[in-house]
């Protein structure tokens, strides 16, 4: 399985010969998100792609237009409406804890908590790791999740994102490990949902890998940090 950090929560998942991509944006109101250099040219055909919610920086119509129709396009059953007019031919609605298979890999819708109605994806692959989108820390979720999946990897928010300086609950690197422990200290993390969204001094974020790293080594937990940059890919 190979993972691949991208921008913010979007990034690739490789197994099984398929490739899938969550929350694919290449521009929030109108301004292209860093790294400028990866377009939607670039990204590859996905075998499935899955929207966590539609707040402006997970969700893309114009992304989703420029698909192949044929593509599977996973999204919360509550929000599909604001697609309905795109052609996507094989759109699903999923709600918490449904699960399906595609080409032989499995995958689990979950619950996240953030402002409501979002969807983090656990994909069993050859290996199992759990896409956790927009969630804040929830111990009685992730205790569940590591419950009842082994997980190998974990794509975890960790950017502690503030606007106008106030806080809006997203796991930041002083709480990630409290999360890895209740998820059952997978081996590998890769953190997302730090790095793209630029929208100057009113919306920032704190949280960076280098913290996170510095939190996991104070905790003394095993995990490791699979990429450190966007455009980084580890396999596991």
């Amino acid at each position: 399985m190979k993972l691949t950090y991208i921008r913010w929560s979007m990034t690739i998942i490789e197994t099984g010969g398929l490739i899938l991509i969550t929350d694919p944006v290449f521009r929030v109101l109108g301004v292209h998100q860093s790294p400028k250099s990866y377009t939607f040219d670039r990204m590859p055909r996905p075998d499935l792609v899955f929207i966590s919610h539609t707040h402006v920086d997970h969700f893309a119509p114009s992304v989703l237009k420029r698909l192949d129709p044929d593509t599977p396009v996973w999204m919360p059953a509550d929000k599909v409406h604001k697609v309905a007019r795109l052609g996507l031919k094989a759109l699903r609605g999923v709600d918490e804890w449904e699960s399906d298979e595609i080409g032989g890999i499995r995958l689990t819708t979950v619950p996240a908590v953030h402002s409501g109605g979002e969807l983090g994806l656990v994909v069993e692959g050859d290996r199992t790791v759990y896409f956790a989108g927009d969630t804040s820390l929830d111990r009685d979720l992730f205790r569940e999740i590591g419950r009842r999946w082994k997980l190998d990897a974990v794509l975890l928010p960790i950017g502690d994102l503030r606007v106008l300086g106030i806080s809006f609950r997203h796991i930041g690197p002083r709480k990630a490990p409290q999360a890895l422990r209740l998820l059952g200290e997978p081996r590998v993390v890769v953190p997302t949902h730090y790095s793209g969204v630029t929208l100057g001094p009113f919306l920032y974020f704190r949280g960076t890998p280098r913290r996170l790293s510095e939190a996991i080594r104070k905790a003394e937990l095993g995990t490791l940090i699979g990429t450190t940059r966007p455009l980084e890919r580890v396999e596991i």
